[in-house]
């Protein structure tokens, strides 16, 4: 008995806090004892250790309550009617749809809505299965299929045309550069009037909400960004996006939201909910999860995450998210004072994905290779590194980022007055120049010094006297 509540703590342990909640508000148990299964699934949801299963209930009860948990959730989870949608549509293409699958579809026709989720791709599903219908005169289904297609058609061509406009604007929210203020203003009012439009398919809403998080993360809007989010929370415990693979998404932007408005607690928080589950994106919440527990000094913690992960790099054919990984890791080894192991790493990716680095993240992975070789004390290769690939010339391509950061230059200078290229007062008012633009930025002015805090333990003296100019201390 005891090893079959082990089995189930640890299914209950793999759900997500809104699950949990969305399964409170639909249950309609008879027995209490099943409500109070529930309630502890709950409470043990918010503890680091959970507490253990009364082993004096039926073996039954809980067999019940986890077939009921799957059930329920099975019912909304979008993904697995995506699932549906797809097997559903090739067997009507190539004519061996059954009288089963037909007859879930009439189910669907009763169940589906404008604002489902997949209400698009459904739509479209019943326009191919009324052309399977017509040309075998099955007319008694087709006048089913036909009302529907009918009754819903604007609301179709509302949503397609939406999405349409969607297509267009993520070109000029992902560039990150190079776009009129008064157009990003626009783009910002239509996104947010699309995820706000209720009448309209929750796939829709859920795109305009991802590009509503690129948008405010690039623009370092991250006050806005929470306004929407615990709006989206709510939502989150209702049908309208359920599935896990959303939720994780959720949580990892959450996470990323919270590191930068400076709340490392809640980020954490976040960032463990988005790695519970591993999906195709697990490389990149973890990443982002390693980042908080860095901020946080969590240093040990953060090395076993990743030296542990590892093995995932083998899974995935993303080199935005591997090189993200290695990035981490390099700056994980850092800080655990790991920093000959660290350049070794680097040097060795970087001589074997030389093209994918500078394809994809140069730049991270850059601010991470030279923080390893200032560490140990190698400021012949920074300046061969950078002079070589003209790495500072690249980094300033990005000043009007709202993102930019001058890394690479402050290592340069680092390095170059370290290797007696430049005199003190070169270096103290190149940092300076470098940095005094940003300091009116809450977010990159906090960055900033940050980095004059690691440059520090190189140069103590020099670094003081630079946050003396910048008004940093007095």
């Amino acid at each position: 008995m005891r090893a079959k509540l082990n089995t189930f703590l640890e299914f209950t342990q793999s759900l997500y806090p809104h699950e949990i909640d969305y399964l409170l508000s639909v249950q309609n148990f008879s027995k209490q004892s099943n409500l109070k299964i529930l309630h502890q699934i709950q409470s043990n949801s918010l503890l680091q250790v959970p507490r253990a299963f009364d082993t004096h209930v039926d073996k039954r009860t809980y067999s019940y309550v986890k077939t009921w948990i799957q059930d329920a959730l099975a019912k909304i989870d979008v993904d697995i009617f995506f699932e549906w949608l797809i097997v559903v549509e090739k067997k009507i293409l190539t004519d061996v749809i059954s009288p089963v699958d037909e007859a879930q579809i009439l189910v669907n026709i009763k169940n589906i809505k404008p604002t489902h989720y997949y209400f698009i791709r459904f739509y479209e599903l019943l326009q191919y299965y009324r052309d399977y219908l017509l040309v075998r005169s099955r007319t008694k289904y087709n006048r089913v299929v036909s009302d529907y297609l009918e009754k819903f058609k604007s609301n179709y061509l509302k949503s397609t045309e939406i999405n349409q406009q969607l297509h267009l604007i993520t070109a000029e929210i992902v560039k990150k550069e190079n776009t009129d203020a008064g157009e990003l203003i626009l783009a910002e009012d239509l996104l947010q009037s699309i995820y706000y439009d209720e009448n309209l398919d929750a796939y829709t809403r859920y795109r305009a909400i991802v590009r509503i998080t690129i948008f405010f993360y690039n623009n370092r809007q991250f006050d806005k960004q929470l306004a929407i989010y615990k709006h989206l929370d709510e939502l989150f415990k209702t049908p309208i996006f359920y599935s896990k693979r959303l939720l994780a998404n959720y949580y990892a932007n959450r996470a990323m939201m919270h590191f930068k408005l400076n709340e490392p607690a809640l980020a954490e928080k976040y960032g463990y909910l988005s790695i519970k589950n591993k999906n195709s994106d697990y490389l990149f919440y973890l990443i982002n999860l390693c980042g908080v527990l860095l901020k946080e000094g969590k240093k040990t913690e953060a090395f076993k995450l990743m030296r542990d992960s590892i093995p995932e790099l083998k899974n995935t054919n993303n080199n935005y998210y591997k090189i993200g990984f290695v990035s981490f890791y390099i700056k994980t080894l850092i800080v655990n004072q790991k920093s000959e192991k660290a350049v070794e790493y680097a040097s060795g990716y970087f001589d074997a994905y030389k093209k994918e680095i500078f394809e994809h993240r140069w730049h991270l992975f850059f601010c991470a290779y030279l923080q390893a070789l200032i560490q140990v004390e190698k400021y012949s290769k920074v300046l061969s590194l950078t002079r070589r690939y003209k790495l500072v010339n690249k980094e300033k391509q990005r000043i009007d980022r709202a993102d930019y950061l001058p890394i690479i230059q402050f290592y340069s200078y680092l390095a170059e007055y370290l290797e007696n290229i430049i005199t003190k007062e070169k270096l103290i008012s190149s940092l300076v120049k470098a940095s005094q633009d940003l300091m009116n930025d809450k977010y990159r002015s906090r960055k900033i010094i940050e980095l004059l805090d690691e440059l520090a333990l190189s140069l103590p003296e020099e670094i003081k006297k630079i946050k003396k100019e910048l008004g940093i201390i007095k």
